[in-house]
């Protein structure tokens, strides 16, 4: 069964090709149908791929236009010269009918020798063809399968009785019967637990634009979770691609309109709203450029479009850069842009980690800026500058401070790993002084209170002077590693040293040497004034007056308790 075109009507025709061309080039092209009551131009319908563009002239004559219908050809020659002002790559005449040699020589001999733009037929033929695969499109235009429609309503109140092959077989026969009801939506239907499930589902990425379905929710979020409310503003208000989950205790009415076949109203209902996959824009090339007060370029940074976005209140970008995520979204009837970012740097390289540091904090000055979208300039102006509190500022400052000592230590070490998702105070502290030893400085390490050796058995005077002494200085060079999220990363040589150290319990070290058991005996010493020792890197020939060495404190800003909102990992804001 297929379209009667020999009997149609021009805006029947018109919403046949129409919903047909959305169908064919939606996911991959802009799709621009023009209202022809005050001319069109030219142009019936605008379609706009990467890398062409065409036109389409929709002239519904059933019996064709022979040379004795001089009005019809001189129709289709005005709307093709009207075209050839907005310079399209391909004309196209869309006709309910299979033209005659004299009537397609007359359509291609229209560019008169010129090489541009192709001229192309889309036939009766051409149009089955399409619709043939496209059945739930054509199936909504015959509109002659009522009965069946009927037929299949009075099987589901039918006795089962080939059991769930009966079932299977009748649900999918009342999904066809939906889908034929509308060429840009459909409902899924679910049935669990005494509960009718319904989910609108758009047919292409613009069911949205070309066929609009508004949602009417009455209720109240003050007893909701208190991220709810920010939510709904982000999802129904700009678009955002994320799921929104109503529960029914903030749901009191619903209803949503459309076309007419769509009437849902509910009371008390879950709604759930998820993002259609892919998003639209997703995976498009952003490319986001900050510049200064001149209008200097300060930095590019190149990611990805995770969804762009559209509802009551704006419109919404949301992008992807390395370990940086921002989404903006902007106002349709005035008032302030609103900006959102946050990094994890978890699994980040760390000159990968440094610079989305560095896109993080230009973002939070309210730096100016320039987007571009696949090559397009899509947005320019400022950040709306947000600043860091007392809180904020020391989360970062730490953050940066870990990411700096881990480059400089893996480089020194010539060991490389990504910047892991956690990072333990003790592990932090072993880090730092890693970096500092590295930078040539001295540092007192909070995990060496003592200095431990085992005793050979030899008496000495050297030995006795040791233990009597209340201060002596000590250094030893030793084989210093750092420990770092389940890593050791080796240092290298590195001299341990106190100026004044004693050993502790020295009588019972007196009282081995005396009794000739003092091999295997275990010596602590430990610095003065219950201090640190001390570590720094030896040059050759090292002379260092151990007295001049003044330690560099460690400089780690020490956390605050953490707010609600704070995110779990140090590592991530």
């Amino acid at each position: 069964m297929g379209i009667e075109w020999n009997h149609i009507e021009q805006p029947r025709f018109d919403r046949i090709v129409e919903a047909l061309v959305h169908r064919l080039y939606a996911d991959r092209a802009d799709v621009k149908v023009v209202n022809g009551r005050g001319g069109d131009g030219g142009i019936d319908i605008k379609v706009t791929l990467p890398d062409r563009v065409r036109i389409l002239q929709l002239k519904c004559y059933t019996d064709g236009f022979p040379g004795s219908y001089k009005g019809r050809r001189a129709s289709i020659k005005k709307s093709f010269k009207d075209a050839l002002v907005h310079d399209p790559d391909e004309w196209i005449l869309v006709v309910p009918c299979t033209l005659s040699p004299s009537e397609d020589a007359f359509v291609m001999g229209l560019p008169n020798g010129a090489g541009r733009p192709k001229v192309r037929v889309w036939n009766r033929a051409w149009l089955d063809d399409k619709l043939a695969a496209q059945a739930d499109l054509r199936d909504h235009f015959l509109r002659e399968d009522l009965r069946e429609a009927a037929k299949d309503y009075g099987a589901e109140l039918a006795f089962l009785a080939g059991g769930s092959d009966d079932v299977g077989d009748r649900m999918e026969a009342l999904g066809q019967r939906i889908d034929r009801l509308d060429p840009h939506w459909s409902l899924d239907v679910a049935y669990r637990n005494g509960i009718v499930e319904q989910t609108l589902r758009p047919k292409h990425p613009r069911a949205q634009q070309v066929s609009p379905i508004a949602f009417r929710l009455q209720g109240s979020l003050e007893d909701a979770d208190p991220g709810l409310a920010a939510a709904v503003k982000r999802v129904v208000g700009f678009g955002a691609a994320e799921e929104l989950i109503l529960p029914p205790s903030a749901v009191r009415k619903l209803s949503v309109e459309g076309p007419d076949w769509l009437r849902i109203g509910s009371e008390n209902a879950e709604v759930r709203m998820t993002p259609v996959s892919p998003a639209p824009g997703q995976g498009a090339t952003a490319e986001l450029t900050f510049l200064d007060g001149a209008g200097a370029v300060q930095g590019v940074y190149e990611g990805t479009v995770r969804a762009l976005g559209e509802g009551s209140a704006g419109q919404s970008i949301d992008l992807d850069f390395a370990g940086s995520r921002v989404a903006i979204y902007h106002p349709s009837q005035g008032g302030g842009t609103t900006v959102e970012c946050g990094i994890d740097l978890a699994g980040l390289s760390c000159a990968d980690a440094l610079q989305a540091l560095d896109f993080y904090e230009r973002i939070m000055a309210g730096s100016a800026f320039r987007l571009r979208l696949d090559g397009l300039d899509m947005a320019a102006g400022s950040f709306p500058a947000a600043g860091f509190d007392a809180d904020d500022h020391e989360a970062f400052t730490r953050l940066r401070m870990t990411v700096e000592d881990l480059d400089v230590v893996q480089k020194h070490c010539r060991f490389r790993f990504p910047v892991p998702a956690d990072v333990r105070i003790d592990e932090r502290a072993f880090l730092r002084i890693g970096r500092l030893l590295v930078d040539g400085l001295c540092v007192a390490s909070p995990f060496m209170t003592t200095f431990s050796m085992e005793l050979s058995g030899q008496d000495s005077p050297f030995l006795r002077d040791l233990v009597t002494s209340d201060d002596v200085s000590h250094r030893e060079t030793v084989d210093y590693a750092v420990q770092f999220a389940g890593r050791e990363l080796p240092i290298g040589p590195v001299a341990v040293f106190h100026p004044r150290v004693h050993v502790e319990h020295p009588e019972l070290v007196l009282q081995a040497l005396e009794e000739g058991r003092a091999e295997g005996h275990q010596l602590t010493l430990r610095p003065a004034d219950n201090e640190e020792y001390r570590l720094y890197f030896p040059q050759p020939d090292d002379t260092t007056d151990l007295n001049t060495l003044t330690p560099t404190p460690l400089g780690i800003p020490a956390p605050r308790p953490r707010r609600p909102h704070s995110p779990d990992s140090p590592l991530s804001t």
